[in-house]
């Protein structure tokens, strides 16, 4: 069953909306503030959101950019806005923001529809080509490529990357899409400082998440290091990249 979740403050139209976008094989959900939206999103997985920028409670964007940092589990999923007409960003501002697509007020339903289904067609035929080209980029450039090992284990942590389980002491930790990739990275590459530039390229392609860049990319890296608890083993090589280091060099600043 697919999910979407509507964030929208009058009541109405996304009344409106989630008549529209329900059906047998999809099912819409509605909130009116970022406040409910946040419950909704740490409870809850879904396949598509829609988001309008002007709420009660502070600005739609803001929950976008908590939201392909990794903060939810739904954090690559498309994600269609709800402007005013002189809001409108242009193509570069939605690339930037990692926004599929746009709808400016007062708008159809019925084009809005037409909008969220074109976007799940998109991804069921680019669905293999990502998988294709992730597996293609994991390991290029590498030493030591970690593909064919189901299970990856470093002192206290267990990382198994085709069933995405990843333990820490016995105790199962969640990462987001984005944090799996760069900690698939790390790992592979133990030893050897992965420079910000590359990593960020590697990341898009690897996550399908265009709109990455290097600010985004170093709060990721501390947010993995704070729920792996791994300081001693990523590093960061100022001004350069970032590394996982090997045993004898984990103890060190860096």
């Amino acid at each position: 069953m697919n999910k979407i979740l509507i964030i929208e403050s009058d009541f109405q139209l996304a009344e409106r909306m989630c008549r529209a976008l329900t059906d047998n094989e999809t099912h819409a959900f509605s909130c009116g503030t970022l406040e409910a939206a946040a419950a909704l999103l740490e409870n809850e997985q879904y396949q598509q959101i829609i988001i309008d920028t002007e709420l009660p409670d502070g600005d739609g964007y803001d929950l976008i950019y908590e939201l392909r940092i990794g903060l939810y589990e739904s954090n690559d999923v498309p994600i269609i806005l709800i402007v005013s007409n002189d809001r409108k960003p242009d193509a570069t501002e939605l690339g930037e923001l990692g926004v599929t697509d746009c709808i400016t007020k007062p708008f159809s339903v019925s084009v809005l529809k037409a909008k969220v289904w074109t976007q799940f067609k998109r991804g069921k035929r680019n669905s293999s080509f990502r998988a294709i080209s992730r597996f293609e980029a994991i390991g290029a450039g590498s030493r030591k490529s970690i593909i064919g090992e189901h299970i990856v284990e470093i002192d206290a942590y267990v990382f198994d990357f085709d069933h995405e389980e990843y333990f820490v002491a016995g105790e199962m930790v969640q990462l987001s899409r984005l944090e799996q990739c760069l900690l698939r990275n790390l790992v592979e590459n133990k030893g050897i400082v992965l420079k910000k530039r590359a990593l960020v390229d590697k990341l898009r392609l690897e996550s399908g998440m265009m709109h990455i860049d290097e600010s985004m990319l170093a709060e990721v890296v501390h947010m993995l290091s704070n729920k792996l608890d791994a300081r001693n083993y990523i590093k960061t090589v100022y001004g350069i990249g970032y590394l996982w280091a090997l045993a004898e060099d984990k103890n060190k600043s860096g």
